[in-house]
């Protein structure tokens, strides 16, 4: 099962090769993008993992390359002046390897007029400001993109359409967007059933100019299915009502299935000379206890000396810790029930991250699509807020611990 993926990229690749004289012929365009990138922890407890999707994680007193490294391949055909094709392949680490999941992108796109644009297919999700780049580690100055923001988006394709209007202005370029579709979450390892998100709905604005961005972004989706933990809680919490009236509704409440769910980010830069500042707020609600308020977020600073970035960046995710005597002081917690209360709470805590990340590191530019980039990252992870690290038992029983993270990268471009 593991080979198939570089069996179908190793396809691609020769398919390239011998459709490389006709390319222009055929109005083909072949490009790619891909990473080689280690992570060494220096704790067994609470490791780097990129993202939720992930079991691979990093490892103490060794070298792990799987969380980070990947390729990808991009093929653009144009079918007329307004009608083009693009699919767009990546091979990166996760649990579930299969040509859909390798489809990040495969979308018809066409120019209606110079203002606007339509797109329908499999496109890359477009939730928070750098969801469809996130694997394009060759397009911003980290080794990767904040985990405190980006390993908790659920998903990196959405199948549906999309239509943009751009409009440039004296000062800066306006673009609006809205799509609508469905997807599924990455979380397939063998601790994250996927979910799937049906109805989803995007609207964002961003304005931008020479040396300064501004992009709002908000989706709204439902939730179709539960995983498995939550499906056996909310089953067992039900069986409750004989002994407490207030079981049925409770129950209810910690379903993320038919839940709505809303994500909205707030992304801004700013070039002073060499000097970069950017930074992203986000929020992450829904009406479920499983998935609750959470504020997310990060801080750049970057320094560009010839063909060296020197950056510092801080990101976090704060969810409130929640305690089921406090937040349901009627629930019956009797010894026979003590279980099924702590269960409840793991429902409320496994997607409550409380960590923070202070990172500092340097990008060399070895050529125009060729950059070594090496980071060290401290993570202050919160008690009960360990979710988005490799760790083992239950997240309720986790207490809190600094983590120190040193990767290295090859980012490129072809």
């Amino acid at each position: 099962m593991m080979k198939k993926p570089y069996l179908f990229i190793a396809a691609i690749f020769s398919l390239l090769l011998a459709n490389s004289a006709s390319a222009e012929q055929d109005k083909l365009n072949i490009s790619g993008f891909g990473t080689l990138a280690t992570a060494t922890a220096d704790t067994n407890k609470y490791q780097f993992r990129n993202d939720r999707s992930q079991a691979e994680f990093a490892k103490k007193d060794g070298v792990a390359f799987r969380p980070l490294s990947l390729i990808g391949v991009q093929l653009d055909y144009s079918l007329s002046n307004n009608l083009d094709f693009v699919g767009q392949f990546v091979y990166r680490e996760q649990d579930e390897q299969n040509i859909n999941s390798i489809t990040q992108m495969a979308f018809l796109r066409y120019d209606v007029t110079p203002s606007w644009q339509i797109r329908a297919g499999r496109l890359a999700a477009d939730i928070f400001h750098f969801s469809d780049t996130r694997d394009v580690s060759i397009a911003y100055p980290w080794v990767k993109v904040p985990t405190e923001v980006y390993g908790i988006v659920p998903a990196r394709s959405l199948d549906g359409a999309d239509i943009r209007y751009s409009k440039r202005y004296e000062n800066f370029n306006l673009s609006v967007k809205g799509f609508w579709g469905k997807g599924e979450s990455d979380f397939s390892s063998k601790d994250f059933e996927p979910i799937t998100f049906e109805n989803l709905r995007t609207l964002g604005i961003e304005l931008t100019a020479f040396d300064w961005s501004v992009a709002l972004k908000h989706t709204r989706t439902e939730a179709d299915n539960d995983n498995f933990d939550i499906a056996q809680v909310t089953s067992a919490v039900e069986l409750l009502q004989p002994f407490w009236s207030g079981a049925a509704d409770f129950s209810d409440s910690l379903r993320l299935r038919d839940a709505t769910i809303q994500y909205t980010s707030l992304y801004a830069n700013r070039y002073l000379g060499d000097w970069e500042v950017s930074g992203e707020l986000s929020h992450i609600d829904s009406e479920s206890v499983a998935l609750r308020p959470s504020f997310n977020g990060f801080l750049n600073i970057s320094y560009l000396y010839g063909a060296h970035t020197f950056y510092g960046l801080f990101s976090f995710a704060e969810t409130d810790t929640y305690f089921l005597r406090e937040e349901q002081p009627e629930f019956p917690i009797i010894p026979a029930t003590a279980e099924l209360a702590m269960f409840v709470e793991e429902v409320a805590s496994t997607l409550a991250h409380r960590q923070k990340s202070f990172s500092v590191g340097w990008r060399w530019d070895l050529k125009e699509n060729l950059a070594f980039k090496a980071q060290i990252e401290r993570s202050d992870i919160e008690a009960r807020g360990t979710g988005l690290r490799a760790r083992n038992g239950l997240v309720v029983d986790d207490e809190a611990s600094v983590a120190h993270t040193l990767f290295f990268a090859l980012s490129f471009s072809f």
